[in-house]
């Protein structure tokens, strides 16, 4: 596989970042939760859950694991590093196993999303009666106001998302878009609870060409995330999910039963 100059840039960047060299590297993980082993001078460990987890295996025995949020441009690293041939170690190339997989649509109501479309609603209305008043300073508010109305509507549109499957293709909803991808196109898919305990849980997932990209998927309930990821399994495509569905976020100490 072949990258660009910028995404090469952008990999050896994070490396050097790290203070990591290429030789150094044995293997790596993508999209996969970091266990830290205690160290015996520290008996916490800091366990790295969410999106975008790299963790590079050295040859040394050390491991170094980093979040890549998009801004860190994923997709340019992990193409890098295939590149360079270092063994993708919880990649698992799957077949497809059943013949026809039925249509089925994963959705819930919202009420982060209802708030969310009052508030885009109230800034709007906010900001078009500030900017239309006769005081000279209204345009402050205003822009205030508009700059908040964009905000609400930008959440809308990207963070509550839901999911349909049907024989051939992932469906991903959202306010004003449909994405669809053919399974045959998808390699890895991984559902984990967000880091943010406002969206509760997100799904991520490389193409065929190792391209990066994060779902914020608040509408699918968590209790059928291990159901899609297996329907994705029998499907042949290599899915997780690293969540447990009876707990509402990472750090939530009780258990529904």
């Amino acid at each position: 596989m072949e990258v660009t100059s910028k995404e090469q840039k952008r990999a050896e960047l994070l490396l050097q970042s790290q203070h990591i060299g290429l030789h150094q590297i044995k293997s790596f993980s993508f999209m996969r939760r970091y266990h830290q082993i205690p160290r015996k001078s520290n008996l916490v460990a800091k366990d790295k859950y969410g999106p975008g987890i790299l963790t590079l295996y050295l040859k040394d025995g050390k491991e170094k694991a980093i979040y890549l949020p998009p801004f860190r441009h994923p997709s340019s690293v992990i193409r890098y590093l295939v590149s360079q041939e270092i063994p993708f170690d919880n990649y698992s190339p799957r077949e497809r196993a059943v013949a026809e997989i039925p249509t089925e649509t994963y959705r819930r109501p919202s009420l982060y999303m209802f708030w969310f479309f009052v508030l885009f609603l109230m800034f709007l209305i906010l900001g078009y009666y500030s900017i239309s008043g006769n005081v000279w300073w209204g345009f402050i508010p205003a822009i205030i106001s508009f700059a908040l109305s964009l905000f609400f509507i930008s959440m809308l549109m990207t963070r509550f998302c839901y999911l349909t499957l049907d024989n051939d293709d992932l469906i991903i909803h959202s306010v004003g878009r449909t994405i669809r991808y053919p399974y045959q196109n998808l390699r890895k898919v991984n559902f984990d609870f967000a880091r943010e305990q406002n969206f509760t849980h997100v799904m991520e997932l490389l193409d065929n060409d190792y391209r990066y990209r994060l779902f914020y998927i608040g509408r699918v309930s968590r209790k059928k995330l291990n159901e899609i990821a297996g329907h994705l399994q029998q499907a042949g495509v290599d899915a997780t999910c690293s969540l447990n569905d009876n707990k509402r976020f990472f750090q939530d100490t009780h258990i529904s039963h």
